[in-house]
């Protein structure tokens, strides 16, 4: 349904970056809210096609093979980047070589003059705020956090409004100096499409599975990294399988070869709300994106090959919560999914408290809080 937006904000850029493949996910959803609204122009934009070539590909591809060959390297730069006593240093360094490498991002904002910028990624926010400071641009700022964490690089003094996760995101704005008026508890944003959908055993049929059968899903995010063709032989006497490969490409032909009547794998997905649907728990990392997902669904989560720093902290959280848990190895995992299998009152526990940490309405919440 159309609604209008009653307010001075006529033209809304929507831009995140294309480091992993939750800040994008979070922002189509909330360009397809946006885009409910009449007389309100909707653009979006991925800050990395704005970079030299050798720099995007550097951001980008940089972060992937870091997560995927170094992740011991992943942690120190996010320790150190976090830290408290190098924050003035980190702060000045990344605006003075931020606004080199995005010197045509900064030129598309003066060109377009957005009311209001809604970013779902650190560097997209410090950009927008660089052009604020700059009198470039005169915009309200909205940063959407996309983890239940908070690494300082989120943090900026021009930003006008934090949408964030959850109640302890809050907590981490507050310890880091932000405003009370300046931060919305609005969940993270959540396709509609996971509000949503066909029946399980709908689902079921079109993938050709069983849908009384234990079913577990296995994901680990857009480059599938992680052990999953061991994790998919000790599971596979005791669940039925779907294993989303994402772009890993020898992982996906690997595990076809396998033939595996219990078994169903893909590559990079467009249906995830429908695997999540079709299944009774997630072995998976933390993404933000993914967690958020998952709790929609209610959907108990098993969390593995977490990355050092954010990935951890939204495990923990979840965790804490009762809506997940931690597994240090391929045994645990085993362990774990014979315990959700052979106790549902255990699974409907773990699966009640993740629909009461679930936001179902946060895209709509973020763009209401954006025209307000």
């Amino acid at each position: 349904m159309t609604q209008q937006t009653g307010c001075g904000i006529k033209k809304i850029l929507i831009v995140y970056a294309t480091a992993g493949a939750g800040h994008k996910k979070a922002a189509q959803a909330l360009e397809r809210r946006a885009r409910g609204y009449s007389g309100c122009e909707v653009i979006s934009a991925d800050i990395v096609d704005f970079m030299p070539r050798w720099i995007k590909a550097l951001y980008s591809d940089g972060y992937t093979l870091l997560i995927s060959r170094f992740p011991w390297l992943w942690a120190v730069l996010y320790r150190l980047s976090d830290s408290p006593l190098l924050s003035l240093v980190n702060v000045h360094l990344r605006r003075f070589s931020d606004a080199r490498m995005c010197g045509r991002f900064l030129r598309f904002l003066q060109q377009e003059q957005p009311d209001a910028v809604l970013s779902t990624q650190f560097l997209a926010s410090e950009m927008a705020a660089y052009a604020k400071a700059k009198s470039l641009l005169k915009t309200k700022l909205v940063t959407v956090v996309t983890d239940y964490g908070v690494h300082n690089f989120w943090v900026n003094p021009l930003t006008d409004l934090y949408c964030c996760a959850a109640e302890s995101t809050r907590r981490l704005l507050l310890n880091k100096g932000v405003p009370e008026k300046n931060i919305r508890v609005t969940g993270i944003p959540l396709d509609e499409k996971f509000l949503r959908g066909r029946q399980r055993s709908e689902i079921h049929e079109s993938l050709g599975t069983r849908a009384g059968r234990f079913t577990v899903l296995i994901a680990t995010g857009g480059i599938g990294i992680g052990p999953i063709e061991t994790l998919v032989d000790t599971l596979g006497d005791h669940a039925q399988l779907l294993v989303v490969c994402g772009h890993n490409k020898a992982l996906l032909e690997a595990l076809q070869k396998k033939r595996q009547e219990t078994l169903r794998a893909f590559g990079f997905v467009d249906n995830m709300d429908e695997l999540m649907r079709a299944s009774d728990l997630m072995v998976t990392k933390a993404g933000g994106l993914s967690v958020t997902e998952a709790l929609s669904m209610g959907l108990p989560m098993i969390f593995f090959c977490l990355l050092p720093g954010q990935e951890m902290i939204n495990a923990r959280m979840i965790s804490s919560l009762k809506a997940g848990l931690i597994a240090s190895d391929i045994d645990a995992i085993r362990q774990a999914v014979l315990d959700f299998k052979e106790h549902p009152g255990m699974a409907e526990s773990y699966r009640k408290n993740a629909l009461r940490l679930a936001r179902p309405q946060s895209s709509a919440d973020i763009i209401s809080a954006t025209l307000s």
